[in-house]
């Protein structure tokens, strides 16, 4: 998001968009990119997480629960937006990342036997080099606005000593994946890790192979989610590698190079808000059921999530350049807008926003707090990546492994 050459869920390189020199940018995963980066704020908004206290009741209650299962699309589409270009990855071509629209290490390439640019298969250079430039655009961003704005809390909201500052704020940075808002980064740098290998399955198995892992998914999450609503919930499937969010990073990848068709699409669409309207009933056909959206996998919510990347990746077409550039720009600051969002709006804006007393001034102190929460960490990242993130980047990037 905010990095040049970056490769992550979260933060998706311009490089790596654009594809390879002389191709035209994909202008279609910049705004992927801000979607969900508007989505996750909009989910912080309407369900409470941010200081709009409220609860709701009657229609206005079906519409925050049916706009909350929408926003929660969110997380997915990033994990699609990293799995699409990071499972592109060839630790025998030196970790690079081909966008040409062709699968990395197959066809042409693989038959040439790789070129001037093959890297010895038994060296670990290439596994250095591919893990250091995901530090750099991953990790590095969430130290500095992550620990920076803990710390600067920890000595002025919460008036601890400097030492008892720097203490709470290492706690904070690894140990938060359960109860920290910044759970997407421990998992993604999770998904981060395995991606050499994955990447190495995913060019094994093929079209078929990949596909039938998608089904094989959607099956143990179907199974899974049915047990659960009968009562017989399947708890050794709580430690099954494809359960959660995981399945998403290898769909972005399998929906870009073994794309299904228009008509397959338009299927999709159609069935995408009989899956939502399941979704949010749930709770309310089966007692003590919560909404099944976060980082459990089920086969309805899937179709959304599936649909809404579809739509905005195949069928919308963007031809206005001002539009754009507009869009590539916003992008670029995703990824710090996604780490700055939430504590400047619960220290900032919060504080400052009047409390609802009905459905409609829910409705309304919801919109303004999504805009006053955009633009404050627009602003911020703009102020932030320019002076200090960049600059930090760059240095980090002239080391040589």
């Amino acid at each position: 998001m905010t990095m040049p050459d970056s490769v992550s869920g979260v933060a998706v390189s311009d490089a790596t968009i654009s594809g390879v020199a002389g191709r035209p940018r994909d202008v279609n995963y910049d705004l992927l990119r801000v979607v969900a980066m508007c989505l996750v704020i909009g989910v912080h908004v309407i369900n409470n997480y941010m200081p709009v206290k409220m609860t709701l009741a009657g229609s206005a209650e079906t519409v925050r629960s049916v706009l909350f299962a929408l926003f929660m699309v969110c997380n997915p589409l990033f994990i699609m937006v990293s799995g699409r270009f990071n499972l592109t990855c060839d630790a025998g071509r030196l970790g690079s990342t081909r966008s040409s629209g062709n699968l990395p290490g197959s066809g042409s390439d693989a038959r040439a036997g790789g070129g001037a640019g093959q890297a010895d298969p038994g060296s670990l250079a290439p596994y250095a080099r591919y893990y250091y430039k995901r530090f750099v655009s991953l990790i590095v961003p969430y130290l500095l606005y992550a620990g920076g704005m803990g710390f600067v809390a920890y000595l002025v909201i919460d008036h601890r000593s400097v030492g008892g500052a720097v203490s709470g704020t290492l706690f904070d940075l690894f140990s938060g994946y359960d109860d920290s808002v910044y759970w997407f980064v421990f998992m993604l740098a999770g998904f981060v890790l395995a991606t050499p290998f994955l990447a190495a399955m995913m060019r094994t198995i093929g079209r078929s192979g990949a596909w039938l892992l998608v089904g094989l998914a959607a099956a143990v999450a179907a199974a899974e989610h049915i047990c659960d609503l009968v009562g017989y919930p399947l708890t050794f499937l709580q430690s099954f590698p494809w359960r959660g969010l995981l399945i998403y990073y290898l769909l972005g990848f399998v929906l870009e190079y073994y794309p299904p068709s228009a008509r397959i699409r338009r299927g999709v669409y159609a069935l995408a808000p009989f899956a939502l309207a399941w979704t949010v009933a749930t709770p309310y056909l089966f007692a003590g059921q919560q909404m099944q959206v976060g980082r459990t996998v089920t086969v309805a919510f899937a179709m959304v999530v599936a649909a809404v990347f579809l739509f905005f990746r195949y069928d919308v077409h963007i031809t206005s350049a001002r539009v754009r550039k507009a869009i590539i720009w916003l992008a670029g600051y995703s990824y710090t807008i996604y780490l700055v969002h939430s504590p400047l709006s619960k220290v900032l804006i919060g504080p400052r926003i009047p409390a609802p007393t009905d459905g409609w001034s829910y409705a309304g102190i919801s919109v303004l707090m999504f805009g006053a929460t955009l633009l404050a960490a627009l602003v911020f990242a703009v102020i932030a990546d320019t002076v200090v993130l960049k600059p930090v980047q760059r240095l980090l990037r002239k080391v040589r492994l």
